[in-house]
């Protein structure tokens, strides 16, 4: 399959403190060739890209605290843009409102190396432009994967972790207060996406022995689990109709009852939490839930 790319360079000046001749104050190595011609050059590093940021529909972990702090900073934005003076915003608006936000904000995200380690980048993270050290400058790596993610994760934040009630609360408070929004107190305490302290420091790299002895410890299990899968299957001898049947059943047609039913079976429910009385209000605020439920399952079995 073939995947998309976009690269960016963002370059920080400085006083560089890797020059060895002709120190200048814009961060460049100023220097003369063999012809006596000046040059400069500026360091530029990329991000290796693992496998987990390559492929997949989930965020890295790695990134969620990131992530919250970029969704928070559209949020905020769209919300002190369409939010009237003269009242407050409906349910559904604002419903309406925190989903485009999460549909059209994440153009522009990817990755990029800073101080040896991979960190999340896009508009809603400039600060972290101001951590590169001086003469040194970042390739950013991105593409539509980035922007699925942060998409998921703004649902994820504004409608199941932290509501989207309590989410337009939190904003307007601060606008009445006449206070910008402190999106990394929202990250840390209301959707519990970042941890208060300094980060927890790389493991170690593997010796080559080490490695070895991992690969050999991770073989043991496997081959005990291919034997008793292989035990199981011989074991087994339920007929292939029960198969077809059961797919026949899945594609039967049935009333939205009991379709919600099942629903809220498999959501960890009892069958009846689906069918309660509700207000207006508090309906659209359990089709988001499911909806969001729904989804989130339909991506993991894909």
């Amino acid at each position: 399959m073939l995947r998309s790319w976009s690269f960016k360079v963002i370059l920080f000046s400085g006083l560089s403190q890797l020059l060895a001749v002709g120190e200048s104050d814009d961060g460049w190595e100023h220097k003369r060739d063999e012809n006596g011609r000046a040059v400069q050059s500026l360091k530029i590093e990329a991000p290796a890209m693992t496998e987990e940021d390559q492929y997949g529909y989930n965020m890295p972990d790695k990134y969620k605290c990131d992530s919250c702090r970029a969704v928070m900073f559209h949020i905020d934005q769209d919300f002190r843009k369409k939010q009237p003076k003269s009242r407050r915003l409906k349910s559904w608006e604002y419903t309406d409102m925190f989903e485009d936000t999460c549909s059209k904000a994440f153009e522009g995200y990817g990755i990029k190396l800073l101080n040896g380690e991979n960190v999340l980048s896009g508009p809603g993270l400039k600060d972290e432009v101001a951590e590169l050290k001086p003469g040194m400058g970042a390739i950013q790596m991105g593409g539509d994967n980035w922007k699925k993610r942060l998409a998921e994760e703004c649902r994820k934040i504004v409608f199941e972790k932290v509501g989207e009630e309590e989410t337009y609360e939190y904003l307007y408070s601060q606008l009445k207060a006449e206070r910008d929004t402190n999106i990394k107190d929202f990250c840390l305490k209301e959707a519990a996406y970042c941890t208060a302290g300094p980060k927890t420091p790389p493991k170690p790299k593997e010796t080559k022995k080490e490695k070895e002895k991992t690969a050999k410890e991770k073989k043991q299990p496997e081959k005990k689990e291919k034997a008793k899968k292989q035990k199981t299957e011989k074991a087994e001898s339920t007929p292939k109709t029960k198969t077809v049947n059961s797919a026949a059943d899945s594609a039967a047609k049935i009333d939205v009852q009991a379709f919600l039913r099942n629903l809220a079976s498999k959501h960890g429910s009892s069958s009846d939490e689906y069918l309660k009385s509700r207000t207006h209000s508090e309906w659209e605020k359990l089709l988001v839930k499911v909806a969001g439920k729904i989804f989130n399952t339909q991506s993991e079995e894909l």
